[in-house]
């Protein structure tokens, strides 16, 4: 027997651990929501309470993704909103120069890991008719940068997944958006390189507080978008600091 739902909605957080999971995390908390925050780690664990559930998944694996869905389903009913912020960035070389493990990588993390936590929540946002899908990619799908052609691809095809999956969905009321940002001023980011640019950067709270939007009422409009977070950095985007030395 299903547990029952009651009007609190369900947030199912990948990435939960890192910069910005845990901005967004705590945001969706703030905000009223019930809360499955799934991490590849957790160096600083989040308490168990009768709103957040933390898991430890790999979700490059499509059992462990399968499992934290599950998971989340049996405590709370159903998933009402994914927020997929698993992602990973390391500079590259000339495409020619990139190797097998480098494009394995950044495909895998980028896009697999997408491609399987959504294959396992969209079976229970249907019946709801109102189920929310967000991806957080980069503005290099708008712009590629030189070097870096794993990366480029990896994210520009999580966001043709995005938008097929959103045609799929439209009728049955889930969107399905990807969200774009450069550089993010987490605290990470901060601590390796500074201060002297961050006041361009991308404030977390800024995208969490946009996710909060498109997951209420006045958000169930805006589905298939692609979204960029530029914040007052130069674009085309990561020019200012040169390739060699690049932020994430």
């Amino acid at each position: 027997m299903k547990p029952s739902r009651d009007i609190c909605q369900v947030a199912l957080i990948t990435g939960a651990s890192g910069g910005l999971g845990t901005v967004v995390t705590q945001q969706l908390l703030d905000a009223g929501h019930r809360v499955c925050a799934i991490a590849l780690d957790w160096p600083r664990p989040l308490p168990q309470t009768d709103s957040c559930l933390t898991l430890q998944a790999d979700l490059r694996d499509p059992t462990a993704a399968e499992s934290a869905v599950q998971a989340a389903v049996k405590r709370w009913g159903a998933v009402d909103f994914l927020v997929h912020l698993v992602g990973a960035y390391r500079s590259g070389l000339r495409l020619e120069d990139t190797t097998d493990e480098f494009w394995d990588e950044m495909l895998a993390v980028n896009l697999r890991t997408a491609v399987n936590v959504m294959r396992a929540v969209i079976p229970s946002m249907p019946q709801q008719r109102s189920g929310r899908i967000m991806v957080v990619g980069a503005t290099t799908t708008l712009q590629p940068v030189v070097t870096w052609s794993a990366f480029c691809s990896s994210v520009a095809a999580l966001c043709e997944a995005v938008r097929v999956a959103a045609a799929e969905l439209r009728d049955e009321g889930i969107t399905v958006n990807a969200i774009l940002p450069s550089t993010i001023a987490t605290a990470f980011v901060r601590e390796k390189y500074g201060e002297v640019e961050a006041h361009k950067w991308v404030d977390p709270r800024s995208i969490g507080s946009l996710m909060l939007w498109l997951c209420s009422d006045a958000g169930r409009d805006v589905t298939s978008a692609l979204i960029p977070f530029i914040a007052r950095q130069s674009h085309p985007c990561y020019h200012w600091h040169g390739v060699t030395d690049s932020v994430p």
